[in-house]
């Protein structure tokens, strides 16, 4: 079995047919949320996504739930002038079941492939950086049984699954916590890690690839034209795209430019985190006495 595993589209409609073009062959669809918000063309994507039958799974993200509801956008405070903005200006091209649709999904789910028990979410922790959880306080995962942030719920405790997929912080990445293989795609339609190509994953017979595919980033740029904007911020979403979010945020470790990426380097790889940890657990460490 071959799975497709994308993310964050963001309204990105370019960016979701490369991808889709790509990766003809999948016999499922895995889409951990985030339909809309950023890009231009929310409608054509939320379409996509409402024509996908099971066992395609659609997970709500936190820009899917402000459309649907009608409620303020729940992002980091960095990008609240541009959501609010992007929503103003295109949450009136969905149409009421469109709306309904994004509403009504659920921001977790737990189902198995094969052998594997699986749980989809779309973020683990509210404004943390993946793989982080939380502050220097919180429990790490692999200390203690995995906890997600639910928006309704609050904490859930989900054990240790075979399988967790995350997103959110649209940048690629394949990690261990315990004995749970942690799985964010990245980001089809707005990346943050310098790489403007759309991210996504591949689950097959077992083994999870990280991939990237180009698309016509003009194509979504000339999109932004109809929409009432203010210049600025219509470069500001221009310029993102261009960069891959390179303008926006610190610079990435240095990516391979094939199309399949398995594993980043730096502070989000396994090796970096295991050195988080160690760092932490020697702070932690009481001091010998003398």
């Amino acid at each position: 079995m071959k799975v497709l595993i994308l993310s964050d589209i963001h309204g990105n409609w370019p960016a979701l047919q490369a991808v889709l073009r790509a990766e003809q062959d999948v016999d499922q669809i895995l889409c951990l949320g985030d339909l809309v918000n950023y890009g231009p063309q929310p409608a054509e994507c939320v379409g996509w996504a409402m024509q996908l039958l099971p066992p395609s799974l659609v997970i709500q993200g936190n820009h899917d739930r402000a459309f649907g509801l009608g409620a303020a956008p729940d992002c980091a405070p960095a990008n609240q002038r541009l959501a609010e903005a992007m929503q103003s200006a295109t949450s009136h091209s969905l149409a009421p079941e469109m709306k309904r649709f994004l509403g009504e999904l659920q921001p977790m789910r737990e189902f198995r492939w094969g052998e594997a028990t699986c749980v989809a979410f779309h973020s683990i922790a509210r404004n943390a950086r993946f793989p982080q959880v939380g502050d220097q306080d919180t429990q790490w995962p692999w200390e203690s049984d995995i906890i997600l942030v639910h928006p309704d719920r609050g904490f859930v405790l989900v054990g240790h699954p075979d399988l967790l997929f995350l997103s959110h912080a649209h940048v690629p990445v394949k990690t261990r916590w315990g004995d749970t293989l942690v799985v964010n795609p990245g980001s089809v339609g707005r990346p943050t890690d310098g790489d403007a190509r759309a991210a996504y994953a591949i689950w097959e017979d077992g083994e999870v690839t990280l991939c990237h595919t180009e698309y016509d980033v003009e194509a979504t740029v000339g999109a932004y034209a109809p929409l009432a904007l203010e210049e600025q911020i219509r470069k500001q979403l221009a310029e993102w795209l261009r960069t891959g979010g390179r303008s926006q945020t610190p610079s990435p470790p240095e990516m391979t430019t094939h199309k399949y990426d398995n594993n980043l380097e730096g502070p989000d790889s396994v090796a970096g985190v295991d050195a988080a940890m160690g760092k932490r657990r020697a702070r932690e460490q009481p001091a010998k006495a003398h």
